[in-house]
């Protein structure tokens, strides 16, 4: 079987989890013996990683061939990626012969136009349209930037008929969590009985262990700290770190450092904030290389995802397949991940956060929790698991 994956992100360009979704996904399959095309592209002038260059963005290993199309590094990034190479996709499809075309929602359309006749489009549904607008205009009186309306308030109506255009002209769609499934199938009014249905993401145990098993020497991975990784927008809860690095600081005085890695509209807000209030326990470090940000998760003591929604973060299944405990609001996609708080701390608010942090770095017990985590998730959120279901999907499609 010969599959395309179709994704503006890829590693090492990577803006969000989709990209480390599809490559993970893409080492799956690949075991599965199916030959995989990634189809994606790579920003102008590239992102500013250390250690990463254009040169180490093109392989061709593991049977896996990626092909990666210039488009500029300025929002909207998957709109500019197929607008500037739209006519190219077509042809390269063609010539690669695919029985099936996965693409990603809210970034394969329009170029989806040009694959309807060349192979069946499987779409992968990563977030609820409403839920984000919603949490945008929320912003507008809660400290919120004015790219979180544009985003997900303006852009809406774009997004919107992308994603109905993408179900629409799908065979099957797939949303990553059941939780996000049943959102979707009000929100675009899905009847079609087996149109829509939900994979759980999946971690690639291998690539994962391999990419953080060199010890890092850099001083602040040493010291025991509380990690974040991902977009600062208001709907990511990035402002909520502010006040839990001052409740850990000021009213529990724990040791605990809290680190930023990721950039976005609140970063200088949050920057400012820390050192307004003398907030020596929280420090940003902008983007890093992936393989950098895991060798510091692994180091972790907890990782914190603050986030007013999610579908199925990346960072939260890899953090957990690590062994470390996730801290998050007591929200339906965290309840469904961790079984309902079993393997991980879900909290009513900040400062219920602050205290749950305080009581298990407190009691001593942390490694038998890790434990429990690590055991889970890697019997639970097992790529090789994701890519059998999506194999067995594909092979009924194409049948």
């Amino acid at each position: 079987m010969n599959v395309v994956l179709f994704s503006n992100e890829y590693p090492p360009f990577i803006f969000g989890g989709v990209g480390t979704f599809v490559k993970d996904l893409a080492f799956g399959l690949n075991r599965l013996g199916v030959k995989i095309t990634v189809i994606t592209g790579y920003p102008v002038p590239g992102l500013r990683l250390k250690g990463v260059s254009l040169d180490d963005s093109r392989e061709n290993k593991k049977g896996i061939s990626v092909i990666r199309f210039p488009y500029p590094n300025i929002p909207p990034r998957h709109l500019t990626f197929q607008l500037l190479n739209l006519g190219r996709f077509g042809r390269t499809v063609a010539d690669v012969d695919a029985d099936i075309i996965h693409g990603q929602c809210g970034s394969t359309y329009p170029a989806l136009l040009n694959f309807r006749n060349l192979a069946p489009i499987i779409m992968t549904y990563h977030g609820s349209l409403r839920t984000q607008r919603a949490l945008s205009y929320s912003s507008l009186t809660r400290g919120g930037n004015w790219k979180d309306i544009f985003t997900y308030g303006l852009g809406y109506p774009i997004w919107n008929y992308s994603f109905k255009k993408e179900l629409q002209d799908s065979a099957a769609a797939v949303a990553v969590s059941e939780t996000l499934m049943r959102q979707l199938m009000l929100e675009m009014n899905c009847k079609k009985e087996g149109k829509m249905q939900y994979v759980h993401n999946g971690v690639d145990l291998e690539t994962l262990d391999n990419a953080c098993s060199t010890a890092s020497k850099k001083e602040d991975e040493t010291d025991p700290i509380i990690l974040y990784g991902g977009r600062l927008f208001w709907s990511k809860g990035a402002l909520n770190l502010l006040s839990l690095a001052s409740l850990l600081k000021k009213t529990y005085r724990l040791d605990l450092k809290i680190v930023i890695y990721g950039s976005g509209p609140l970063y200088n807000h949050i920057k400012q904030k820390a050192r307004e209030k003398a907030l020596s326990n929280i420090a940003l470090r902008g983007f890093t290389s992936r393989d950098e940000f895991l060798q510091v998760m692994k180091k972790a003591a907890f990782v914190a995802i603050p986030s007013y929604y999610e579908a199925s973060p990346m960072v939260l299944l890899e953090s957990m397949c690590m062994g470390r405990i996730p801290v998050m609001f007591n929200l339906p996609y965290a309840r469904e991940f961790t079984q309902k708080g079993r393997y991980g701390i879900l909290a009513r608010d900040v400062k219920d956060m602050g205290a749950r942090i305080n009581s298990i770095y407190r009691q001593n017990d942390m490694e038998n929790l890790e434990k429990a985590i690590r055991d889970f998730a890697r019997k639970e959120y097992d790529v090789n698991q994701t890519a059998l279901k999506y194999y067995n999907l594909y092979k009924e499609i194409c049948n």
